[in-house]
């Protein structure tokens, strides 16, 4: 690669971190010039920029920590050209006119077949959460309904030419509010089935691991294959924390044994630890709070 072209590179990655946040590209053109232009507004509150490239990989690594981590979310409309998106396990084809809803809190890889263009507006997560737009329903977008439709010529719509022949202050936030309904109707089934899979995987091996000592957060992420950070929020959604649903299906573990008659020589104590609880006082606290009275009291009790 020519030094001008490394020029070029490092000056579109200073311009494109300073709007999208942190992404690197990868340029092996040997003998061509790199493109990489990046042009922003602001509607409102909401940041659109309008980027165009010829870089052979454009990566993003989860969890960093940027302008736009924990802020946004990216709405892409494939404004001309092919790219190839690695994205939550899926690998997913963007031809011209096609729209993808991202999570900057995951890794995202593009592999740009050719010189592309496309549309980014940065969404506010908050809203899309409060709206109940979460990472269930993130991914590859259908358009091939009234609201994909809809939203597809509105995006389709937007130019930077547009933007400053048309866009005034009264307008304020309409842009955004108008998108954002427009979302959820056009979202692909199959991120759904995607996402129930992730919950079966997660809860399979927490139940297959349950007995182990240090079954973690960290132990079920690194199997997974996910940050922490995306496990938590995962749960989060759920509304409930990953440590409660462990403790939950460890206290009903030690509920069936405490009334299986096998048992009945075995101490609560014994059974306590076979499900990970090493410390008997703080067992008994934490199964009262849960059952409203003590493992020897449910032990006890004909009926339960």
């Amino acid at each position: 690669m020519s030094q001008y072209a490394r020029a070029e590179i490092e000056k579109w990655h200073q311009h494109i971190q300073q709007v999208c946040g942190h992404f690197e590209a990868d340029f092996q053109g040997a003998g061509q010039l790199f493109i990489g232009d990046v042009e922003s507004y602001l509607l409102g509150k909401t940041e659109v920029a309008f980027i165009r490239s010829n870089a052979n990989k454009i990566i993003r690594y989860a969890d960093q920590p940027d302008r736009v981590s924990q802020r946004f979310c990216f709405l892409i409309l494939q404004y001309s050209g092919k790219m190839l998106l690695k994205y939550q396990d899926q690998m997913i084809q963007l031809n011209e006119g096609d729209i993808a809803l991202l999570d900057p809190e995951q890794d995202i890889t593009m592999y740009p077949q050719g010189l592309f263009s496309h549309l980014s507006i940065h969404l506010s997560r908050d809203k899309l959460f409060e709206r109940g737009i979460n990472q269930a329903y993130f991914g590859k977008l259908n358009t091939q309904n009234m609201s994909g439709f809809m939203l597809r010529n509105l995006l389709s719509n937007m130019s930077a030419e547009n933007i400053r022949l048309w866009y005034a202050n009264q307008d304020g936030d309409a842009f955004e509010e108008a998108i954002i309904p427009l979302i959820k109707p056009t979202i692909l089934y199959s991120n759904i089935e995607h996402q129930h899979q992730f919950k079966i995987k997660i809860e399979r091996f927490i139940m297959e691991h349950l007995t182990h000592p240090n079954l973690s957060p960290k132990m079920i992420a690194e199997h997974m294959g996910v940050s922490l950070r995306h496990l938590y929020r995962f749960f989060e959604e759920k509304q409930q924390s990953i440590h409660g649903y462990i403790q939950q299906k460890r206290l009903e573990k030690i509920a069936y044994e405490l009334k299986d008659q096998k048992n009945k020589h075995v101490s609560i104590t014994e059974i306590a630890g076979r499900w990970g609880f090493s410390d008997s006082s703080h067992f008994s606290k934490i199964f009262k709070k849960y059952y409203l009275v003590t493992p020897k009291q449910y032990r006890e009790k004909p009926y339960s």
